[in-house]
This record gives structure tokens, C-alpha cells and sequence, in this order.
């Protein structure tokens, strides 16, 4: 069965939300974009599947942009903290439980949590500790926080581990496990030790980041 198509509202269309509209968009789900600015809305209209010129800070103009057809709502409004935070109101006025909100600063995050709001979003801040992460492991080229200083990691492998099966890496040692084979736009998983890497194969990795680089760093 093909997954359902979801339909999501992004409120505010800057450079954060343009990227997400087009982002979903191309994923296939259906995307309503709304921004006060007659000229984003113009710049996008033909790429998404809605856009709408509307001042979400006001309720009544939100209630007539047809929102209870979403499944979630993002508030990307970034420029304006104040209409940011009556937008996000609104949309919890209007009940919705799926709601994204994108923060400037640690005193609007403050205040975004104070009223309710769970998924919280800092795009500088996020792409910065990235940054970070790979800037620190130049071999590590994506991963995911679980926190309590663990993380999955992609690896990619290096030349010297061409024709070495994963069971002979020996990550024990480093007190990391494989989970996985990235190869060619698929996972291996099945007899993982027995794997031989080949050239443009990265290593799906879980383990702390002071082993990961440990690891990563032995090449």
C-alpha cells in the first residue's frame, strides 16, 4: 500500500520555509504555504501545492485558510518574534496537536515552552552543532544525537578497509557497533560480519563520539 500523502501548512515563508515547503514537496506530501508577504507567496505559488497571503497573527484570517485539512502545522515565521508567537497561539487555538515552531533565541524557546510547545526547532543552531560534529570527524557524514552521549553515525569508509569484511574491523575494541551497510541506496544488514566494504560503502555506526573519532581517526 502506498503511504498516505500528508498534508502540512508551513506559516512563514523565508528562506527556512521555503527550503521545508520545497523539501516536502518533493517528498509528496501536499504543502500549504501562508506568509503576509504578497512576494514570497508569488515566488512559490507555482512550486507547492497552495500558497496564501495571510497575516497569521490574526485568528479570524487563519480560521478562513482551510488549515483543518493538515496534518501539521510549522510556524517558520522568523523574522518578527511577536508574530511568530500569535501565530503559534492561534494555531494551538485552533487545535492543533502536530505543531512545529521554529525559535530565534533562548528567551522565545523559553517562551514557545512555557505555552506548550514540544517540537521546537533552531535551524542556526542545529546546522551549526553539525557543523561541528563534522568538522571534528571529517569522515563522519551524517548522525543522530540519542542523547546521554550516544549516536548513530555514517562513516564513510576509507580506502584502506576496501575488501575487509565488517566482522574484521574489530569494533568492539572501540566499544561501537555496526548496525549497518550503506551501499548503492541500501542497507545491508543480513550476515553484517561476513560484509566485504567496497569503494563508496559508509559504515552505519552506534556508539559515544570520543570512539567513534577514536575509530575514525585510525585511518
Amino acid at each position: 500500500m502506498a503511504n498516505k500523502r500528508r498534508t502540512v501548512a508551513i506559516i512563514g515563508l523565508g528562506l527556512f520555509g521555503t527550503v521545508l515547503s520545497r523539501e516536502l514537496t518533493r517528498m509528496g506530501d501536499r504543502v500549504l504555504g501562508l506568509d503576509s508577504d504578497e512576494k514570497r507567496v508569488t515566488n512559490l505559488a507555482d512550486e507547492i501545492d497552495s500558497a496564501m497571503q495571510v497575516d497569521a497573527s490574526d485568528l479570524k484570517a487563519l480560521k478562513e485558510c482551510g488549515l483543518e485539512a493538515c496534518d501539521s502545522v510549522v510556524v517558520s515565521i522568523g523574522e518578527n518574534m511577536q508574530a511568530n508567537i500569535l501565530a503559534t497561539m492561534n494555531v494551538q487555538e485552533l487545535g492543533f496537536k502536530q505543531v512545529w515552531v521554529k525559535a530565534q533565541s533562548d528567551a522565545h524557546l523559553k517562551i514557545l515552552t512555557a505555552i506548550g510547545i514540544q517540537n521546537i526547532v533552531r535551524p542556526e543552531q542545529d546546522f551549526g552543532l553539525r557543523i561541528a560534529q563534522v568538522i571534528h570527524n571529517p569522515r563522519m557524514s551524517e548522525y543522530l544525537a540519542l542523547g546521554a552521549g550516544k549516536y548513530v553515525a555514517e562513516i564513510e569508509v576509507p580506502e584502506q578497509l576496501f575488501g575487509t569484511s565488517v566482522g574484521k574491523l574489530k569494533l568492539e575494541q572501540y566499544d561501537l557497533r555496526c548496525l549497518g551497510v550503506f551501499r548503492s541506496g541500501d542497507v545491508l544488514e543480513a550476515e553484517l560480519d561476513s560484509i566485504k566494504l567496497i569503494e563508496k560503502d559508509s559504515l552505519l555506526i552506534f556508539g559515544k563520539r570520543p570512539d567513534l573519532r577514536r575509530f575514525a581517526d585510525g585511518f
